[in-house]
């Protein structure tokens, strides 16, 4: 096998690239990571990320003017950037426009790039001296609340609303700190642009140990990946899962497109599909209940003589009237403050339809004051309902009167 060669065309072998977020999420594939970091193929981008890296221009360009002129909003300049921007960039970048103000005072920078090295010794300048760096982020933005204290934003154009319990949200705390000595508290954000909504982590000294643990596993696994292709010895390792979805690779280069199933079918064949899904389970569920209704339980062994068995079967499902727990509930936190975390946990479920009554909109108005709205994303599949079919409209176009 040739060995990998530098720019130059020397025969010495290339540095390992340092870890990064990126490099990271192409790990979960052998083929990938191969191509693209030790092959260093020309893959190009996928949408998803042209996309991303455009918005981040944009905003990363407007909060730097932020900063520099000292002010918390800036339309003006907000929307002469959009206007360069594709359509796809200015639908998300409207929604972020019309919901975020940022202190002046507290930014520290943006799309501030850290290298460390092997021991997470920060490093100026990669490569000079004969530096290495061995880990590597740039993070979207990073605010100081205080001398301690520090918040990393990160900014998602997903369609997806996920939890911040990803690798990125425990490396980039983690080159912050090493960064910054005096930092004792840093907070993750990770903030979905497109919905206005953000979930964070936060992570403290006590837990730089076991994030350098994880680093340090994480690199020792790339550095596996570069000995595997260097020593020939097996073949690599195609893995479908989420990263096909923005793989350069899964239309031109997939070793497995054939059998893939993030390549079998394209988008609208795996809706279609979906749909039928659904119906079939629907009308299968239906007849099956109806048959359990009769006859009981119903099993089946199958061909490893596992057994499985559909029956209706009664679940206690318990609740708690007001009214009198309300009264036990505050007698509990009088005699336990120490409970303040589970007292603020608890949430009063089953009042968001009872309030749409007209006869409690007084209700409905004084409770919106204490509302917490908690935006989620799901998956919905569903018939397109056109605006002659909304409520309102019969499809004469006349207006439907109860």
């Amino acid at each position: 096998m040739r060995i990998p060669t530098d720019s130059l065309g020397s025969s010495h072998e290339r540095p390992i690239p340092p870890l990064s977020q990126s490099r990271h999420g192409d790990m979960a594939c052998e083929t990938l990571y191969v191509r693209k970091h030790v092959q260093c193929a020309r893959v190009g981008e996928s949408t998803p990320a042209a996309r991303g890296i455009e918005i981040h221009q944009v905003l990363a360009t407007y909060i730097y003017h932020l900063f520099r002129t000292t002010r918390t909003t800036d339309l003006e300049v907000s929307d002469a950037l959009m206007r360069g921007a594709s359509a796809e960039a200015r639908e998300v970048l409207e929604k972020f426009r019309d919901n975020h103000a940022f202190d002046p005072e507290k930014i520290l920078a943006t799309e501030l790039h850290i290298a460390l090295d092997e021991n997470f010794v920060p490093i100026e300048h990669p490569g000079d001296d004969g530096q290495i760096a061995n880990y590597e982020g740039t993070l979207d933005l990073v605010m100081l609340h205080s001398v301690t204290e520090a918040e990393i934003e990160d900014w998602k154009s997903y369609y997806q609303v996920i939890k911040a319990d990803t690798f990125q949200s425990k490396f980039y705390p983690l080159l912050l700190m090493c960064l910054n000595p005096s930092l004792e508290r840093v907070k993750f954000v990770l903030e979905f642009v497109r919905y206005g909504v953000s979930r964070c982590v936060e992570y403290t000294r006590i837990d730089i140990p076991r994030l350098k643990e994880l680093a340090q596993r994480e690199r020792a696994r790339q550095r596996k990946l570069h000995e595997l292709v260097s020593s020939g010895d097996r073949d690599l390792k195609v893995s479908p899962g989420r990263h096909c979805t923005w793989c350069p690779l899964l239309l031109s280069g997939c070793p497995v497109a054939g059998t893939n199933p993030y390549g079998q079918m394209m988008p609208e064949e795996r809706l279609r599909f979906a749909l039928w899904l659904q119906d079939a389970e629907k009308q299968n569920t239906l007849v099956l209940k109806e048959l359990m209704a009769e006859h009981g339980p119903i099993h089946y062994r199958d061909e490893n003589k596992s057994e499985y068995v559909a029956g209706f079967v009664p679940i206690e499902k318990r609740f708690y009237p007001y009214r009198d727990g309300v009264s036990i509930l505050d007698e509990w936190f009088t005699t336990h403050p120490d409970e303040r975390a589970f007292r603020e946990k608890l949430r009063i479920s089953g009042l968001a339809s009872a309030i749409k009554a007209e006869k409690r909109a007084e209700l409905a108005r004084k409770l919106a004051d204490i509302a917490e709205v908690r935006v989620e994303t799901e998956l919905k599949i569903g018939r397109v309902v056109l605006p002659s079919e909304r409520p309102g409209k019969r499809r004469d176009g006349n207006e439907n009167h109860k």
